[in-house]
């Protein structure tokens, strides 16, 4: 936010207001038309920054909806996420009570498995049983060797439930083990559906909360959009706002050079002419530097306490000298005529005032920060010399300064037109 009013600033600067031309010059219909150039530049300039508001606000509108739509969509995510996380629950339920029942099969399987083994040892007795008597002929001399028809009935009667029970335990033993493999493979092709099911939500679980971490990225991505163009839009709202109050200014040394003018016609009709020079009014509130020759004098008294330059290691630039407070009240003066088209308080600069200045054809910025009081307000034009604040402590100073830049040309939030004030100015 801080760079937008900057960059605010650096519109204005870049403009330049000039003074008014010396009484010593007539002026000419050439420099009225140049006035209302700058007028209608202006105008048009701020007739620019007004529709970029509004393309500003039509972004902000934009972003909101785009807001709206993702939100909704977050929304969702956590209902299917939720959703997915119930279907979990309930699958991870399925399965551990699966798993209680292989447990209880597994009881039941070793049961059949025992009766088949039981079974198995029977079957085997027999099978030697038949071997050690020569299988089934033992049978035939056990119903040839009946004594009498009825004694032959009984013999075949037995032998007949011996070889039905056999097959009994053969039929009871397939069974058995019929039961058993069903019953394995039921359970097992169950556990492995409900596995994969497992697997299946978690996947669909881990895929949604990618989804909803992208939408929350996107969410937060638009906010930061949001806020930054809310800063432009205030940035642009801030330089409509001193375009129009240097459209003012200007209308008002328009007039003044018509008025001028007409002076100077109503003059050479009588054969002489007038003007007189505003007043620059009394340097008050302490010692104030002696006005020096040249173009530019020095703004305050007191020693130069940092430089022009790099400094710190080369990490900081900075684009101007500092001058220390060595009294209770020292008094600031503008180090040359001109306009003052910004005197405001900064979040960096606390009390600053930004004067235009044009001298032998060439704009010059100066600034002045950290000021205690600001004596001279926007649109206001000041004699070089001439107090316009008291150095303080105020925006980002960590001592009572007085903080000078000298540009040549506009004010820029780079700060590319800064010059060394030392190499203008006699400190």
């Amino acid at each position: 936010m801080k760079k937008k009013s900057m960059l605010a600033l650096a519109v204005a600067g870049a403009l330049g207001l000039g003074i008014l031309p010396p009484a010593a010059n007539a002026v000419s219909t050439r420099e009225i038309e140049q006035k209302q150039n700058e007028v209608n530049s202006l105008r048009s300039k701020r007739s620019d920054v007004e529709q970029k508001i509004n393309e500003a606000q039509k972004t902000i509108e934009s972003l909101r909806s785009q807001q709206t739509q993702v939100a909704n969509d977050i929304e969702k995510l956590n209902a299917a996420i939720e959703e997915t996380s119930g279907k979990i629950r309930n699958v991870s339920k399925n399965i551990d009570e699966t798993e209680r029942a292989i447990e209880k099969l597994k009881q039941e399987i070793a049961e059949i498995q025992e009766r088949i083994e039981k079974r198995n040892e029977i079957l085997k007795a027999r099978m030697r049983s038949l071997q050690e008597s020569g299988g089934a002929v033992s049978y035939l001399e056990v119903l040839l060797g009946a004594q009498s028809f009825s004694d032959f009935i009984d013999r075949m009667s037995a032998v007949t439930t011996i070889m039905e029970a056999d097959q009994q335990i053969i039929r009871e033993q397939e069974a058995d083990k019929a039961l058993k493999e069903k019953k394995e493979t039921e359970l097992t092709e169950k556990r492995n559906k409900l596995q994969a099911d497992l697997q299946e939500l978690k996947q669909l679980q881990a895929e949604l909360a990618a989804q909803l971490e992208q939408k929350n990225r996107l969410m937060a991505d638009l906010k930061r959009k949001e806020q930054e163009e809310h800063d432009h839009k205030m940035a642009l709202e801030e330089e409509k706002e001193l375009i129009a109050k240097q459209e003012a200014a200007v209308k008002q040394q328009l007039a003044e050079l018509e008025r001028q003018k007409r002076a100077e016609a109503e003059a050479a009709r009588q054969g002489g002419r007038t003007y007189s020079q505003p007043n620059s009014g009394t340097p008050s509130g302490g010692s104030t530097p002696p006005v020096s020759s040249g173009a530019f004098t020095r703004p305050a008294n007191g020693p130069i306490t940092s430089g022009f330059g790099y400094r710190f290691g080369g990490t900081d630039f900075h684009p101007g000298v500092d001058i220390g407070k060595r009294a209770p009240v020292v008094p600031v003066v503008a180090a040359a005529d001109g306009v003052v088209f910004r005197s405001y308080y900064s979040s960096s600069y606390g009390n600053v005032i930004f004067v235009s200045h044009v001298i032998n054809g060439q704009t010059y910025t100066t600034v002045y920060a950290h000021l205690e009081a600001r004596l001279a307000g926007e649109g206001q034009r000041v004699r070089k010399g001439q107090v316009i604040g008291y150095m303080g402590n105020t925006g980002r100073s960590f001592g009572p300064h007085l903080h000078f830049e000298l540009h040549r040309g506009g004010w820029n939030v780079g700060k590319t037109n800064a010059v060394d004030p030392r190499g203008y100015i006699a400190f």
